[in-house]
């Protein structure tokens, strides 16, 4: 598991990379983001890269939402 974290004005976000596997070979990682323990995000994403990047652009994402407002 790899986890990422961020702390805005609306909120302190978490957010975790888990290696998930399917039947036979494939896999894929899921990509959970958190607000104050309530679950926000939800995604899959086929590797381990994706997952990385999708986390840390969902947590970009929000700072600049809170930048804007």
């Amino acid at each position: 598991m790899i986890t990422f974290e961020a702390r805005c004005r609306s909120g302190h976000y978490l957010a975790a990379v888990l290696p998930i596997s399917g039947q036979g070979t494939r896999t894929g990682h899921q990509v959970l983001v958190f607000r104050q323990g309530n679950e926000v995000y939800d995604e899959t994403e086929q590797s381990l890269e994706e997952a990385i990047e999708t986390a840390k652009a969902y947590l970009d994402w929000r700072a600049e939402q809170d930048l804007d407002s």
